[in-house]
């Protein structure tokens, strides 16, 4: 938990009680010899001098623009140090030791006050500039102080961008008045018609964000895709490219047809979809960003031409879906919660699904192949593995550990028709996060159903609430081999879904995210012990674990096999007392 003192940070400008630094000379020289003489090799002494420095100059009474000129010395080795204290805690999974818990306030603390002393460098630039009279003697420093607000405004901007990432990494809240703030900056740029001004040109820098209108539709865009749904990889993932895509984002005083969000600067909060507002929401920015959409979709059907660079290294295939479906759909919840109070038993990943749906079988043993395993225990199994110089055997023979296997209780707070929301309230497990397929059943007595974690929001005293996705009521495990790989025994584990809307019926497939399994892609479908060709076609789902497609049959005539392997199946799934008594 974040305390008062960093929660409220943005309430208020800081006050001015301090004639000089006690670290070093006040003035700019000095300030470059001590941060020369800093390590980050030695990452707590340096963290705690540069917190210590910034508190100390935030506090400073000197000039506004020798605060700017003091803070940008340091701004290269506080980023260095922001960036190391991140990779402790960063995508090391919900749970955080005490250690990480004190890293994180570190790290926030830091942020949050590095980005408040530019914030307080335009608040009082500004207010200089209205309130005092300057004669033509004085106008180099009038100059000066309006190019320390605008390029104040730049960088308390990019600053307020990289914290709401952090803060959506660790699935927390906003602080206070932190999106007024942020809408404050913007505000103020606009009417100074600063808004527009290339930083670049006016420091001497090469930054890919060189606009205050570009770095402020760059944290709106962060929060548009915020939604809970994807994981810390992917939401850093998704801020490289947004250097990009901000150019590609329209912040208009005006609506028109492409408004897909509005902002009501005067509150603290967020842009929100564009739909009639409760009557003391006054919009008066309109945010559009189907350009934005259409850029992606054109990456998605032509050449790799159309990505530059950070988008060839950072955009998944994932995440393009992600980001199609952000921007292209309604952001309006479909069902409506219930109260409901129950246990649901849990259990994760697409393996351990296949799992515990073929009776506590291994993968390797429920392919029915010639491989002489199929009597051997685990340990003896992993040694022939270990033993193995086939790799495409090694691989193809899977093995789950105790971990994998459990099953978690979890308490229900409400559900809908397609879903549960939980509470985690235990220390949660790696495998708690977004994107992730798994198994839940609310009554032990009852089938499996295959669902997704949608998304995770963090709640009280450590705990987060989940939410989750049925994605079919009946499921099936099998497997899948790829025509190119028939030679090995290289099989993928799969699940079979069967899904009735009315009178029809639709079955999909569950397939791992590796690259080979794509749209148009033909395999071969294993139920039990026969094979039958199929084609993938259209992707329904895709995440970091796993890609749902619907398919058709090579055959027509071969779904009678599908029928009656789903019958059998779902016969033997109907008594599970022997396998329930191996969990």
């Amino acid at each position: 938990m974040i305390n008062k003192e960093i929660s409220e940070i943005f309430n208020s400008s800081t006050v001015l009680k301090r004639d000089q630094l006690s670290f070093t000379d006040t003035t700019v020289p000095a300030m470059t010899e001590w941060a020369s003489n800093l390590s980050i090799m030695q990452l707590g002494d340096t963290s705690e001098s540069v917190l210590k420095a910034v508190y100390e100059l935030a506090e400073l009474q000197c000039s506004e623009t020798l605060r700017f000129d003091l803070i940008q010395v340091l701004h290269p080795i506080i980023e260095n140090v922001l960036m190391s204290l991140e990779k402790h805690f960063l995508n090391q999974g919900l749970f955080h030791s005490d250690r990480h818990e004190q890293i994180i306030e570190l790290t926030t603390r830091l942020r949050t006050y590095f980005s408040n002393i530019y914030i307080d460098i335009v608040r009082r630039s500004n207010q200089q500039l209205l309130t005092q009279k300057f004669s033509l003697l004085k106008f180099t420093q009038k100059r000066n102080l309006k190019t320390a607000r605008t390029l104040a405004t730049h960088y308390a901007l990019e600053q307020l961008g990289l914290l709401l990432v952090q803060q959506q990494m660790l699935y927390s809240i906003p602080l206070s008045n932190q999106w007024l703030t942020t809408h404050y900056l913007y505000d103020l740029a606009e009417k100074n018609q600063e808004h527009l001004i290339n930083i670049n040109q006016l420091q001497g820098i090469h930054q890919n964000i060189n606009t205050i209108q570009q770095g402020y539709a760059q944290v709106l865009l962060l929060e548009i895709f915020n939604t809970h749904q994807i994981r810390p990889s992917e939401i850093q993932a998704l801020y490289q490219c947004s250097f990009d895509w901000s150019k590609l984002i329209q912040v208009l005083p005006q609506e028109n047809t492409l408004s897909r969000y509005i902002v009501d600067n005067s509150k603290d909060h967020p842009p929100v979809y564009n739909r009639k507002q409760h009557d003391s929401f006054q919009a008066n920015l309109y945010i559009s960003t189907q350009n934005l959409l259409e850029h992606i979709n054109s990456t998605t059907h032509k050449d790799t031409e159309y990505l530059s660079k950070n988008e060839k290294i950072h955009l998944s295939t994932a995440l393009k879906f992600y980001a199609q479906n952000v921007l292209g759909t309604t952001s309006e919840r479909q069902h409506e919660r219930y109260e409901h109070s129950a246990q649901l038993q849990i259990c994760f990943g697409l393996l351990s699904a296949h799992f515990h749906l073929s009776k506590a079988k291994n993968f390797h043993e429920t392919l029915l192949l010639n491989n002489h395993y199929g009597m051997q225990s685990e340990s003896n199994v992993q040694s022939n593995m270990t033993r193995s110089t086939d790799t495409s055997t090694f691989k193809s023979i899977k093995v789950l550990d105790r971990e994998a296997k459990h099953i978690y209780q979890t308490q229900v707070l409400d559900i809908s028709i397609n879903g549960y929301r939980i509470r985690w309230a235990n220390e949660a497990p790696k495998s708690l996060r977004t994107g992730e397929f798994i198994l839940v059943n609310e009554n032990p007595q009852n089938k499996w159903k295959g669902a997704i974690i949608r998304w995770i929001k963090q709640s009280v005293n450590k705990t987060y609430e989940v939410g989750i996705e049925v994605l079919a009521q009946d499921i099936f495990p099998c497997s899948v081999k790829v025509p190119a790989d028939r030679s090995t025994m290289n099989y993928h584990p799969c699940l079979l879904l069967k899904n009735q809307h009315l009178d029809e019926i639709k079955n999909s497939i569950i397939l791992p995210n590796i690259p080979f399994f794509k749209e148009q892609q033909a395999v071969y479908l294993r139920l039990a012990d026969q094979e039958i060709k199929i084609y993938l076609n259209k992707t329904l789902l895709i995440t970091q674990s796993f890609i749902q497609f619907d398919f058709e049959l090579l055959n027509d005539e071969q779904q009678i096999l599908i029928d009656q392997y789903i019958h059998q199946q779902s016969s033997d799934l109907n008594n599970q007392d022997v396998w329930d008594a191996l969990k």
